[in-house]
């Protein structure tokens, strides 16, 4: 693994990211951003459920039964779905990867140091003082870089897993292609993600998205599945709103 530039708090920065880019980078935003993705994926409670759960049962038909030696996210955001196979998969060097610091930081305290999180979500309707108990996995590790330029070896990744990514990331195509190389041959990449794409150029490039199995195929994966009809809700307040995410869930095996 390369070392990485500097620490910030503990989390290790394998990119430099610049006062600008953290000023331009909405995900670093604590208010509301981070609270709301803290409220999404660790605080199953005020929603009954783990609202994303459906990427995570997507998935885990696909994962090996053995013992796995490395499994990567990119993207993780504030840790939850790399902090749940880091638990099914005790004795594997998960990492979690992620473009923001803020989020980071906050997987970072509840998952490894083990911090109570006491969130206030009361904009949307729920109590002012959630408790979040932190648990503390040791084969769990974060770190600041992008998806782009991944601070792993050639083969050097059982699995990879990523979530409402690719249509986030700057240039989709040298994202997949980094992320072939440093699977290991025959390691699997699961993924799930809308398509919901923030710039004209990519919908003009990858969609619809047979535009983006083509793409996988050429750069030497295996589709093992693919399906168009993966629907999250992603709930917005106490009062049930959602947001109806259509998404597109593969698995692929690098060859």
């Amino acid at each position: 693994m390369i070392p990485p530039l500097y620490y910030r708090k503990d989390i290790p920065f394998f990119y430099n990211k610049t006062e600008t880019e953290f000023q331009q980078d909405v995900y670093e935003r604590f208010d509301p951003m981070v609270i709301r993705q803290t409220a999404l994926h660790l605080a199953d409670d005020i929603w009954d459920k783990y609202p994303f759960q459906a990427v995570i049962d997507f998935g885990k038909p696909y994962l090996p039964k053995g013992k796995i030696s490395s499994i990567l996210e990119i993207g993780c955001g504030t840790g939850r779905w790399i902090a749940n196979l880091a638990q099914v998969y005790p004795n594997s060097t998960c990492w979690g990867i992620d473009y923001s610091y803020q989020m980071l930081k906050q997987a970072h305290e509840y998952w490894v140091k083990g911090h109570t999180i006491y969130l206030d979500f009361s904009t949307k309707g729920f109590a002012k003082n959630l408790v979040l108990t932190g648990q503390q996995l040791k084969n769990l590790y974060f770190g600041l870089a992008k998806a782009s330029d991944l601070p792993f070896e050639d083969a050097s990744q059982d699995i990879i897993i990523h979530s409402f990514l690719l249509d986030r990331v700057d240039d989709l195509k040298k994202a997949l292609m980094e992320m072939h190389r440093i699977l290991v041959s025959g390691g699997k990449m699961i993924f799930v993600t809308p398509l919901n794409f923030q710039k004209a150029t990519d919908w003009e490039q990858y969609s619809p998205p047979t535009k983006i199995h083509q793409l996988l195929l050429e750069l030497n994966f295996e589709i093992l599945e693919w399906t168009e009809d993966l629907t999250v809700f992603e709930p917005l307040d106490a009062r049930g709103n959602a947001i109806c995410w259509k998404c597109v869930g593969v698995v692929v095996v690098k060859k």
